[in-house]
């Protein structure tokens, strides 16, 4: 392990092999894929730079292994599945969920050859719907999967929405979340903006005030105003767990448009969490899980119809080509569009203001938690096994509390 290291801000966007935060992101556990998504053919996938292949055994057991076939470098990505794992198209070399070399045909009978070839394998563990993958140094003892609230059943529903798959920094999505005052100008007419609730809490006249606040699994961002009473005030807590876990609770008022009623009396009962998994330094991919406990039993058809509707209200000229037109109205296609054209933090300027204290505060503590990764010490998010069990739950409160103490 690296002792002497200092981390800049223009490192952590890179994720390859060998770049501080690529051996950071490689001590979580990271979702790789959908469990409906994994059927009877293999999945090549991009992760970190490198290149995967995802696939179930006939048995039942999912492995990830290096795409290239170490024989001649074919890609087993249009392997077969059988019982013991996956056989290479070009010459049947047979690999298992681990990559371990089974079987070689075309090798003389009784070669042991076989033995000495042992493919890349990361291990894999299935939750709530979710594949993850550990890509760090010790695959055979890795750190355990945490029980991340969402992916746990507690009486509640939940849905798994589509991947969604992303072509610029992964970063730039990430810390979006740890810049909130964005949201009172850049979707002033989207979601944030077309109901009531959203028109007083997120005025462009009026923002709330807000506060970002360490946590042990990161940081969370808590947004403020007064509330119905002297005593009391109106939050919006939004949460950045590492290594690049987002979880907001304010979608059943912003997207299902919910009264500010019930907000008040009841807040949120929805969690809405994206984990972030690079693909490399220009992609990433997305899975997105909503959790909800509320009396709806339709909740996620409504959620549905009422983001149909949220399409962007631009008139687009004849003449107009830029690539992410129309973009006002829907609150993902403009972010979309600001986190697309910001290019890579290692690669623009900036001039950070007063209000960016969020930004401030997240880069620092990814700074501080990649530099403990490469001093072997345990980052925020990798738990203990006497953690194992716990449930791991970001703070995502939406709805009205008591005003703390001063």
């Amino acid at each position: 392990m690296t002792t002497d290291v200092k981390v800049r801000n223009e490192d952590i966007p890179h994720v390859g092999l060998g770049t501080p935060a690529g051996e950071w992101f490689r001590r979580y556990w990271m979702p790789i894929s959908r469990v409906e998504d994994l059927r009877d053919i293999p999945l090549g996938i991009r992760v970190l730079g490198e290149d995967l292949v995802l696939f179930r055994d006939l048995r039942g057991k999912p492995g990830l292994i290096g795409n290239s076939c170490p024989h001649r470098g074919t890609s087993l990505e249009y392997g077969d599945i059988e019982d013991r794992g996956i056989r290479c198209a070009y010459h049947g070399w047979l690999f298992d969920v681990e990559g371990r070399c089974l079987e070689q045909p075309t090798e003389p009978e009784g070669s042991v050859f076989h033995t000495k070839v042992r493919q890349t394998w990361y291990p894999v563990r299935e939750l709530g719907g979710l594949i993850f993958s550990y890509m760090g140094p010790d695959g055979d003892n890795p750190p355990p999967l945490p029980r991340y609230a969402p992916l746990i059943d507690r009486g509640g529903l939940r849905q798994i929405e589509p991947t969604r798959h992303f072509d610029y920094n992964w970063l730039n999505f990430y810390e979006n979340s740890a810049d909130p005052l964005h949201v009172v100008i850049l979707h002033r007419e989207s979601g944030y903006g077309k109901q009531s609730w959203g028109d007083q809490f997120f005025s462009q006249a009026d923002p709330p005030a807000y506060e970002p606040v360490e946590t042990f699994y990161g940081m969370k961002i808590v947004m403020t105003k007064p509330g119905p009473s002297d005593d009391t005030e109106i939050v919006d807590e939004m949460s950045l767990g590492l290594p690049s876990i987002l979880q907001i609770g304010d979608t059943e008022f912003v997207h299902a448009q919910l009264d500010k009623e019930t907000l008040e009396k009841k807040g949120s009962q929805f969690e809405h969490a994206m984990f972030i998994t690079p693909n490399d330094d220009d992609h990433f991919m997305m899975f997105t899980v909503d959790y909800y406990t509320g009396p709806d039993p339709d909740i996620f058809r409504h959620l549905k119809e009422m983001r149909k509707r949220e399409e962007p209200k631009q008139d687009v000229k004849e003449y107009d080509h830029r690539k992410h037109m129309p973009f006002r109205g829907n609150v993902r296609r403009e972010d979309l569009m600001t986190q697309g054209t910001q290019g890579i933090l290692s690669q623009r300027s900036e001039h950070l203001g007063t209000s960016d204290v969020g930004i401030i505060m997240i880069r620092r503590l990814l700074r501080k938690n990649i530099e403990a990764a490469l001093k072997g010490e345990r980052p925020k998010g990798v738990l203990a096994w006497d953690e194992a069990e716990n449930l791991f739950q970001l703070d995502s409160f939406v709805g009205v509390r008591a005003k703390k103490s001063e």
